[in-house]
């Protein structure tokens, strides 16, 4: 879902991108300890996908846990987006997975290739359940998640977007569904970028084709998710864990 918004969002996310990497070399991986935060890198097609991993305190070896892979805005990164939903995994038993992502129009098309390899990766060192891998992806991360949540959707169990529809260009691609996954949708009655009419053409659009949609609109709100991060989550992650494959 390929448009001007979204290569606005790529130049933002170029930006953070060289304030985080510039000059600075990859540390060495470390074990990851449940309750703190560890970076890992996912090597795929000759690029590198920086990713922060956050387990909570309870994980327990012999229990398979869900994961959410969590897909910023334009200008964030992985480790900031991943603090609004820490305190939320903790409580309710969730691994977090968070790349940092050059939200280009290139970087979108390989997002049906990149996303499962991150959680593959995740999924070597941390027990996953597999029957429970989800997405959330905000506003210029959340094109990415549609792109995911559908194209992927016999890998991810559903998924959760904020503040990002799909364009009528790229209706196609909620034929491309080799599951009627389940889509959760947030959207904000003041959002900077997309009106109602944008969002409740996006859920009709999505339960033509089959899936299962859950859609909300918040009042008295905009696009900044950080803002309504508590209600959404605790929404989002209510929805997607009753959801699983089979």
């Amino acid at each position: 879902m390929i448009n001007k918004f979204c290569r606005f969002a790529a130049f933002l996310t170029f930006f953070a991108l060289g304030c985080i990497n510039a000059g600075q070399p990859i540390a060495p991986s470390q074990p990851g300890v449940p309750g703190a935060v560890v970076s890992r890198v996912m090597r795929y097609d000759g690029a590198e996908y920086p990713f922060v991993v956050y387990v909570p305190t309870t994980y327990d070896l012999r229990t398979p846990l869900p994961a959410l892979l969590l897909v910023h805005g334009a200008g964030g990164n992985g480790p900031a987006f991943l603090e609004n939903w820490r305190a939320f995994a903790e409580t309710n038993g969730i691994i977090l997975v968070a790349p940092t992502l050059d939200l280009s129009a290139q970087a979108e098309t390989k997002v049906p290739m990149v996303f499962p390899r991150i959680m593959d990766t995740v999924q070597k060192e941390w027990n996953v359940d597999p029957s429970r891998r989800y997405l959330f992806g905000y506003s210029g991360g959340g094109y990415f998640v549609y792109d995911a949540a559908l194209l992927n959707s016999d890998y991810f169990a559903g998924a959760g977007i904020f503040a990002a529809v799909i364009q009528p260009e790229y209706d196609g691609i909620a034929r491309q569904a080799p599951r009627k996954t389940g889509i959760a949708i947030y959207l904000c009655d003041h959002d900077q970028y997309f009106s109602m009419k944008d969002g409740r053409r996006t859920r009709d659009l999505l339960i033509a084709n089959g899936m299962d949609v859950h859609y909300t609109e918040l009042a008295n709100c905009d696009h900044n998710y950080s803002a309504v991060a508590n209600i959404v989550n605790e929404d989002a992650w209510k929805f997607l864990a009753s959801r699983s494959l089979p």
